[in-house]
């Protein structure tokens, strides 16, 4: 399965025939993080959860999708600097800017990206504001886990179906930075662990609970295992509504 993961599994990974929108879609029906997490940890999955300081711009949304890794690097804001920027990005980008790039692979890849942000630690600027928000989502993005601030979230929450997650909010950009890889693996802050990798393909849950990521060879088969529990959980919780005799309870489903 790779370096990064060992799963534990007596059969490989089912698979589904169904785009990532349906994915999303599914997700959202019947997931939560406790259902993620406990079908992530039933399979072997083990440094998922990100650190507990994300938060969501807009309390209670759900974000879903195929993670598509952004890493940054901080410069001092100097003239200096940008002028030694704008010959880099004429060497090696034919004097394109990085987030035109990176706003170019969203545009180019299917429907349901969300862009995950490893700013290396750097919390002086905001990475992301609400106009580059609406850029990507009209190009496919589902949403934004930022390890760095973002700005303009009056704004933020009024956007329908890309919900973001960030680490913190400042109104300034001024602080220096550019966008150096896309689409390779990055690490962003863990709970379990100290980071988290994130790589291109792997999918990204985070609600009220927090942030979690489901590595890619396994995303259909948590799919399956979390729609499997909401179901039980739906049975169960009806069960015990109508009264279900506490004994019975602990008997037939054990430790709640």
């Amino acid at each position: 399965m790779g370096p990064e993961y060992d799963f534990d599994l007596d059969e490989e990974p089912r698979t589904l025939d169904i785009s990532d929108l349906e994915r999303i879609e599914r997700f959202e029906e019947a997931g939560y993080g406790g259902s993620v997490a406990d079908a992530l940890y039933n399979v072997g999955v083990r440094r998922f959860v990100f650190d507990q300081d994300f938060f969501a711009v807009e309390r209670g949304e759900t974000l879903v999708g195929r993670a598509l890794p952004v890493k940054l690097h901080t410069y001092p804001k100097t003239d200096e600097v940008e002028a030694f920027l704008e010959r880099k990005w004429e060497e090696e980008n034919d004097g394109v800017h990085p987030q035109k790039q990176l706003m170019r692979t969203v545009e180019e890849a299917e429907d349901g990206s969300v862009l995950c942000f490893d700013t290396g630690g750097d919390a002086q600027p905001a990475h992301f504001g609400e106009m580059s928000c609406t850029l990507a989502k009209a190009h496919g993005a589902r949403g934004m886990l930022c390890a760095g601030n973002v700005r303009d979230t009056r704004y933020i929450r009024e956007l329908d179906d890309f919900p973001v997650y960030t680490q913190g909010t400042v109104p300034n950009w001024h602080g220096g930075w550019e966008i150096i890889e896309i689409e390779q693996p990055i690490h962003m802050p863990g709970h379990l662990s100290h980071y988290v990798t994130v790589r291109p393909g792997d999918f990204v849950f985070a609600d009220f609970d927090g942030a979690q990521v489901i590595p890619r060879e396994v995303v259909d088969e948590v799919l399956l295992r979390v729609e499997a529990i909401y179901e039980e959980e739906q049975e169960e919780r009806r069960k015990i509504e109508e009264g279900m005799p506490i004994d019975e309870v602990y008997e037939e489903y054990g430790v709640l």
